[in-house]
């Protein structure tokens, strides 16, 4: 791929923007000085008009192309170039776009930017490669003078040296809240005028926080005098880590009154993730996109370290465990799937990067894997002497690990290497005591595993390693005799890997059915949650509404009622983190088994004010008052439209998908094509919901079919691929995986969709083909369960 970073090396940009929200325009002038390294000097400039181009003051030629700005006759040497152009602002939230939401009776208009990967360009002419780093000077006119008007560091004030990607703004009409933190850092955080401004307390707290414990372990400080966070009403990703201006999605952020320990969990998560960036990203960023991972793994894990240090009682890491753990060794058991360092071509391919599984949660596990191998004392005293070295720079991956090697006591380099760069993870059979000697192969779902030699550190049964442990059948259940006397991660990479095992060759799924029944009295929801992973797992070998289905309904009511008899439906003022996630779990289980009883008393809660209910099942009572009586999925698509909250916003919307009724579900579908009603930042949930329900899938695959290129125009570049990668999850049949490649095949040369295509097919026949060996096996186990 061509570098303009090979013709023009930038040192600073001045720009002044004139935002007129009315006309939706953006445009200006851009003064950018550097050093010309050729003749022909070239800038991103991707729907942009471009009016004029001085160069030191004097006019110049210049042409513009396929989203280029070409100067063919520039001199070499220090230069300043003058651009002024004109552009429309983005409804698809990338670049500079337009964001809505109501208030007293009319509609309040924002302007906000998502720069990463490559929509700085849309924004302004700029050379928008991440190793082109830059100090950047922001003036903003816009034509509503009441607005108030966010940037990194503030208007006229220069930047740290940063890349493109980084640079943000927003502008319109927010409320807010400033603490100082204990090491003298101002924190502002700002919502939408229509939410309550004390909803951004808790991710004050958590960012005060946050930049203290990172301070303290990263051994660079937090480089800028004050940081600001901003809740906006459309986002399309969770959240931005722009250097001193971090944005976000309102569920990401804001925490009202009604919220939920989940919800907390995840507001805490999502600003330690953003502001470990501000280190991991910002002050050392990729050389390039195929290193992307140098930011969001070592986020992905960092997130976790710090809200386990400012909230140990939330456990924080065994939802690691039990969700990015998981999620790395499912995604990544198949041939063809990208590695965490992957090469990249075309920019159409950057938005590929961004697997939640494999750059996200297969990169934090390995960051964990390292950091547990060499201890957090020693990590940190190699993470502090990286920053140093690299700070204001560009990095790549052999720059880190040259810095940890002092401090690892192996060869950190070669053991990451093999990891990092590629696809995939072993499978270890014991050949020794303990895993002292093993013999290993590529796990792999969708094909045969052949032998491997990835170099591992140490061999532990904790969560750290990413690699799955064969036992023998003596082995395990030797494991499970001594189940109570083992620790958490123990206990949970035992029954993770015998859930994975059991989709091969290597055992057969109809075993995990007497296995689950052993942990009927367990108490942790850690393992309940890994029982619910797992049930969620059989139910591929139903047909819907069969007999055999039913019995599998009836096993799962057996399962949990137990636990569920003892912990209750309710909440209590006595529940203790452990016993409301548990709950959670058993009432989840108790939803899919139509528990009545359980449906029945949770409905019976209902309030049409949401906010009166309890909010720790107000989910669960919302999903049964709507399943049991249909009829109030109009009330809750009135009550989606008027709230603001955004978690209740989230919840009723997912309540209004569970019905089985088809009239009630083709109002649902008319919505997706919507905008005024379900935001394009929520059209995505509210379509794979849809279709994850057997009842709206042919109509919700029918409505995608149709009115694809509308979904294209509203998704963006990076979100687009969630369509076949995770309608793939959902796929269980011959017929609809006939539909799904008629409709995706031609897409598989299309660089942002081709690896989800290719990977969803071989997901599917991965299952199509357990199910044809395994499921006769595991239905005459539950028919002679009844018998």
């Amino acid at each position: 791929m061509e570098r303009f970073l090979e013709y023009f090396v930038p040192e600073r940009y001045d720009l002044t923007l004139k935002i007129d929200k009315g006309a939706k325009t953006i445009g200006g002038t851009v003064k950018i000085f550097g050093e010309a390294k050729a003749e022909n000097v070239k800038f991103h400039a991707v729907g942009l008009s471009v009016d004029s181009v001085l160069v030191n003051g004097e006019k110049a030629d210049f042409e513009t192309a396929d989203g280029v700005l070409t100067l063919s006759k520039a001199p070499r040497g220090d230069l300043c170039i003058e651009v002024g152009y004109h552009g429309s602002l983005n409804e698809n939230m990338q670049g500079a776009y337009i964001s809505t939401y109501e208030y007293e009776g009319h509609t309040e208009t924002i302007v906000a930017t998502q720069f990463e990967s490559h929509y700085a360009r849309e924004a302004f002419p700029c050379i928008d490669e991440p190793a082109a780093k830059a100090v950047f000077v922001l003036n903003i006119e816009t034509t509503d003078k009441d607005d108030l008007i966010l940037t990194n560091v503030g208007l006229g004030e220069p930047t740290p040296r940063m890349s493109t990607y980084l640079l943000a703004f927003v502008i319109g009409k927010f409320h807010g809240k400033t603490v100082k933190n204990a090491h003298g850092t101002e924190i502002t955080t700002y919502c939408a005028l229509n939410q309550d401004v004390n909803a951004v307390d808790f991710a004050n707290e958590i960012a005060a926080k946050s930049l203290e414990f990172y301070d303290d372990n990263f051994g660079v400080k937090y480089p800028l005098p004050k940081l600001t966070q901003v809740a906006l009403p459309d986002f399309e990703a969770g959240a931005m880590e722009n250097w001193g201006l971090v944005t976000y999605r309102e569920t990401m952020l804001l925490v009202t009154d009604a919220a939920t320990l989940s919800t907390k969990k995840s507001v805490a998560l999502t600003v330690a993730h953003e502001l470990s960036h501000q280190w991991f990203g910002d002050l050392v960023t990729m050389a390039w996109w195929d290193d992307l991972w140098l930011n969001e793994s070592f986020a992905s894990v960092m997130e976790y370290y710090a809200v386990d240090y400012i909230h140990p009682e939330y456990k924080i890491f065994e939802g690691f465990f039990t969700g990015d753990c998981l999620a790395a060794l499912k995604r990544d058991a198949y041939s063809g799937v990208q590695s965490v360092h992957q090469d990249v071509h075309n920019p159409a391919e950057i938005a590929t990067l961004f697997d939640p599984a494999i750059v996200y949660s297969k990169g934090a596990r390995l960051m964990l894997m390292t950091i547990r191998a060499m201890g957090w004392g020693n990590f940190c005293k190699g993470i502090k002497a990286y920053f140093e070295k690299y700070q204001y720079k560009n990095a790549v991956g052999d720059d880190l690990w040259r810095e940890l090697y002092p401090y690892a006591g192996f060869d950190v380099e070669k053991m990451m290497h093999a990891f990092i760069d590629l696809p995939g993870y072993p499978v270890l059979t014991n050949a020794g005591k303990d895993f002292d000697k093993y013999a290993q192969k590529r796990f792999l779902l969708d094909g045969e595993m052949e032998e491997s030699d990835w170099p591992i550190a140490r061999v532990t049964e904790d969560m750290s390693g990413h690699y799955v442990l064969n036992l023998n059948d003596a082995e395990f259940e030797a494991r499970l005799g001594e189940f109570e006397t083992l620790g958490l991660e123990e206990k949970l990479r035992i029954l993770i890997d015998r859930e994975l095992v059991t989709k091969t060759e290597l055992s057969p799924s109809v075993s995990l059915l007497p296995l689950l029944q052993q942990f009927r009295n367990e108490n942790s929801a850690a393992i309940w949650n890994i029982i619910a992973t797992t049930v969620a797992g059989l139910k591929v070998f139903f047909e819907v509404d069969s007999a055999e289905e039913k019995l599998f309904k009836k096993y799962v009511r057996d399962l949990i009622d137990l636990k569920l008899n003892e912990v209750g439906v309710k909440t209590s003022e006595n529940d203790d983190e452990n016993t409301i996630r548990l709950r959670a779990n058993l009432l989840a289980l108790a939803f899919y088994a139509e528990d009545m009883d359980v449906l029945n008393e949770l409905a019976l809660m209902y309030d049409a004010d949401f906010a009166k209910m309890d909010a720790e099942i107000r989910s669960n009572i919302l999903d049964a008052k709507v399943y049991l009586e249909p009829r109030y999925v109009d009330e809750y698509i009135e009550a989606y439209k008027k709230t603001a909250d955004p978690e209740i916003k989230f919840d009723v919307l997912f309540a209004t998908t569970l019905v089985k009724d088809k009239n009630e579900l083709s109002k649902l579908v008319k919505m997706l094509g919507e905008p005024e009603v379900v935001k394009p930042q929520d059209q995505f949930y509210l379509y794979i919901w849809l279709y994850r329900n057997h009842y709206a899938r042919e109509m919700a695959f029918s409505w995608l079919m149709e009115n694809w290129k509308y979904v294209k125009r509203i998704s963006g570049d990076k979100s687009l691929d969630n369509y076949p990668r995770y309608m793939a999850g959902s796929i269980k049949t011959a017929e609809d995986y006939e539909a799904y490649k008629k409709f995706f095949e031609p897409m598989r040369e299309e660089p942002a969709l081709s690896r989800a295509i290719e990977i969803g097919c071989r997901e599917i026949e991965a299952r199509l083909k357990l199910i044809s060996d395994d499921a006769e096996a595991v239905k005459a186990w539950i028919r002679a369960r009844e018998s």
